[in-house]
């Protein structure tokens, strides 16, 4: 029997016209509980659809839109809001508490993080000379590769960073969204989470769920939601993701998505899901 490991990518894949992919659970779940969102899935607008607290429901419903009918793996991973679909995958949460968690997860983040910038530069040292420089200021968001890191802060400072980048020609593109997400700025958020998730029914995984925090496959339901709320102000590090995939002589690696994201940040083979039939 194959070694497969299911890889969840995170927020900024959300699209108008997702809907469509969604199960007839999925959709039946919507129609009750956010008929809103659901309509938002399928006609948008956009603008609205990026806001956090619609966008990750929709992704994390999406991804379970395109695993529900799938073997379970060996073990699941995800990239920041990923994690949560693979928690789901691995029987932690139903369908409708996995909604909840996401939601609120999504509203912590959005209304309890002040506005600021996350911008990309093309390799870490590169990040640490910008963090080092504006020690107490600007931190790691997303460690996704060799060659992408993110980095974040506040408004008030973005004109003084980008100021310096120009002056020692750093190359930086900007990110969509106007939140320092993963970074300290969110500690009142993840605090709130964590008092959240302490009220929220669950169980142990059934199979491997590797955390990004916790850099380890988590067993423990009351270790999970601690690690959950801590995550969302620290950094995330994809590359410890695909170290520790690499120790796992898999067969495969599957990305549930609708196009290849995580794959281009893996150094191993990954296929995405609706290829799995044909394979």
């Amino acid at each position: 029997m194959q070694k497969i490991a299911h890889l969840f990518p995170g927020q900024g894949i959300q699209k108008v016209g997702m809907g469509k992919y969604f199960s007839k659970r999925v959709e039946t779940l919507l129609t009750t509980e956010d008929p809103k969102l659901l309509e938002l899935t399928w006609v948008g607008p956009q603008e609205e659809l990026n806001k956090t607290i619609n966008a990750q429901p929709a992704i994390t419903l999406m991804q379970v839109s395109l695993a529900e009918d799938l073997d379970k793996p060996e073990i699941a991973v995800g990239h920041s809001l990923g994690e949560y679909a693979a928690l789901w995958e691995a029987g932690v949460w139903d369908l409708q508490t996995l909604y909840r968690v996401v939601r609120a997860r999504g509203y912590y983040m959005q209304e309890l993080c002040p506005d600021g910038w996350l911008m990309a530069l093309r390799n870490k040292e590169t990040a640490d000379t910008v963090v080092e420089t504006f020690k107490g200021k600007v931190f790691y968001s997303n460690i996704n590769s060799d060659r992408q890191v993110l980095i974040g802060g506040l408004e008030k400072d973005l004109e003084n960073v980008e100021a310096f980048l120009k002056s020692e020609r750093i190359a930086y593109k900007r990110i969509q969204g106007n939140k320092p997400f993963h970074t300290p700025y969110l500690e009142k958020a993840s605090e709130e989470f964590y008092e959240f998730l302490k009220s929220v029914p669950g169980k142990n995984p059934q199979f491997d769920v590797y955390l990004n925090i916790a850099d380890d496959v988590v067993t423990d339901y009351n270790q999970i939601i601690e690690l959950l709320a801590r995550s969302l102000a620290n950094p995330v590090d994809w590359t410890r993701t695909v170290a520790f995939l690499g120790q796992r002589n898999l067969d495969m690696l599957v990305e549930i998505n609708l196009e290849p994201l995580l794959a281009k940040l893996t150094s191993q083979k990954v296929v995405l899901v609706h290829e799995v039939a044909s394979i």
